[in-house]
């Protein structure tokens, strides 16, 4: 696992910031966790050092992913600025928590 994820039980903890050169790998190392997941996940937010468009995009591939497999993913400790940018998308319904 990356130094950008952490995985304890159910919950998966992501921290530093997603750009552009790693956000494909954060995106498919959070469906990795899922995947193997048996019930519900819940994503802690607090070590985010920033919040964007590309930070949005990758919770809610991961929430359509728990969605797929019958599993609701749980947000908690969400940046206002990923609150900011899910509402002006129209996507605040889409993350739950958000």
């Amino acid at each position: 696992m990356s130094d950008m994820l952490a995985s304890d039980g159910n919950c998966l903890r992501l921290s530093g910031a997603i750009t552009y050169d790693n956000a494909d790998a954060v995106c498919a190392e959070g469906i990795a966790v899922l995947e193997q997941a048996a019930t519900a996940v819940v994503v802690d937010l607090t070590g985010l050092t920033s919040a964007s468009s590309l930070t949005v995009a990758v919770l809610l591939r991961w929430a359509r992913t728990a969605a797929a497999r019958g599993h609701q993913l749980q947000l908690t400790n969400v940046p206002e600025r990923c609150r900011a940018i899910a509402r002006v998308s129209g996507l605040a319904d889409a993350l739950p928590e958000v």
